[in-house]
């Protein structure tokens, strides 16, 4: 049976998520300035790596956190607080190429954060604190009440799975090339438009403005405004980007916000006043209303530099989260209603920062690429669901 989780036990989450990077970047600057350490690594590989460092970890960590309340009953910190200690032993899943997956995956945030910002102060000033404090704690007093509990079984384990950093053949071997296999055309599609995200970022602060005409902006805000309400369409009627003639599904038996009422799909719906609808499809809806109040009123509070930046980060944050296992249909529509909200905090910074009339028009053309990707994204983890379910069913995603 899960233990039943108090919001006071959510605290250390706060640690992870506010006072980490806080603590981070403060600490980090100080070693930069301190020590003169160099700009590392350039730009835009600092984009590409730090991200993809950030994804990876936030991925593994949150993963392992909820297959050790699923399927081990337990919560992280249930050696310290043994009444949400886990009932059983995981050893599959993630669990099967690291004992510690869940601190090595929060531990890569900070290092993530330090390749975003150039920093190598950032790289170095957390990071490897955690990785030294969670040995200590883990060999001092969590493997020996371990061995207590589980004896043997956890022995065994212990022989066969590394601390902390998995074998390289093993998890290629065993995880990484038959994910890479069952999820290629998802994968191309986010790798595609997280590469034109950094492509953008290249074009608006390397480019000077070659080409400009007084109606530029008016111009170029009525085409984001057309793709705003295309958005809305696409949530509205996701048919029009199907991958096949039975990805709609209103109105039909056993259909619950167009998802199979089967179980399987807990995250990906949510309900309001009593109504079952799709947490995806609902956010882009929420955050092209959003956007096109924000176009409306012409307010934008942000610095345009701080403002490209925040609106790149929920773009690239709102492509990846089809590999995070999120678990919770509320942050799965948050993140679509940032996702798009990310794009016009973008499109407003770049009408601010007078860039070239090309680079807005690319601009426009990957917006509408974004959007795509990110539905396409969706359908294709439908279809990886249900090709997990072994019944015979009629609705299924294909």
């Amino acid at each position: 049976m899960q233990p039943k989780i108090k919001p006071s036990e959510l605290l250390g989450y706060l640690f992870i998520f506010v006072a980490a990077p806080a603590l981070t970047f403060i600490a980090g600057s100080w070693l930069d300035r301190v020590f003169g350490l160099p700009v590392f690594p350039v730009f835009p590989l600092n984009l590409f790596t730090g991200f993809s460092v950030m994804v990876l970890g936030l991925n593994l960590g949150i993963r392992s956190t909820r297959q050790l309340y699923q399927t081990g009953g337990g919560l992280p910190w249930g050696e310290a607080a043994h009444e949400v200690e886990t009932s059983r032993l995981v050893v599959d899943g993630v669990y099967a190429y690291s004992r510690n997956p869940m601190v090595l995956g929060y531990s890569l945030l900070p290092l993530g954060m330090g390749l975003m910002f150039q920093s190598i102060g950032m790289m170095l000033s957390l990071t490897p604190i955690v990785l030294l404090v969670n040995y200590i704690i883990v060999k001092k007093r969590e493997e020996p009440r371990l061995i207590m509990r589980f004896g043997d079984e956890y022995k065994q384990y212990r022989s066969r799975t590394p601390f902390m950093f998995p074998d390289w053949a093993k998890l290629t071997r065993g995880y990484l090339a038959p994910y890479i296999r069952h999820h290629r055309d998802q994968l191309s599609h986010v790798l595609l438009a997280e590469t034109s995200l950094i492509v953008t970022t290249l074009l608006v602060f390397q480019s000077p403005p070659e080409f400009m005409f007084p109606a530029q902006k008016n111009i170029f805000t009525l085409a984001f405004a057309v793709i705003c309400v295309l958005g809305i369409i696409a949530g509205v009627a996701p048919k029009w980007c199907s991958l096949g003639e039975r990805s709609e599904r209103r109105g039909v038996d056993g259909v619950a916000g167009h998802h199979p009422d089967c179980g399987r799909f807990p995250g990906h719906t949510v309900v309001l006043d009593e109504r079952v609808i799709c947490a995806g499809c609902t956010g882009l809806v929420m955050g092209a209303l959003f956007s096109l109040m924000g176009l409306a009123s012409g307010i934008y509070l942000f610095d345009p530099v701080v403002g490209f930046w925040f609106g790149a980060l929920l773009v690239g944050v709102g492509l990846a989260q089809h590999f995070i296992d999120l678990g919770s249909s509320w942050v799965h529509l948050s993140l679509n209603t940032l996702f798009v909200i990310g794009a016009w905090f973008m499109f407003e910074a770049i009408q601010l920062m007078n860039v070239s009339f090309w680079v807005s028009i690319y601009f426009l053309a990957v917006t509408v690429f974004w959007i795509y990707a990110r539905i396409r994204a969706s359908q294709w983890t439908h279809v990886g669901v249900c090709r997990g379910c072994d019944e015979d069913c009629m609705l299924r995603f294909q």
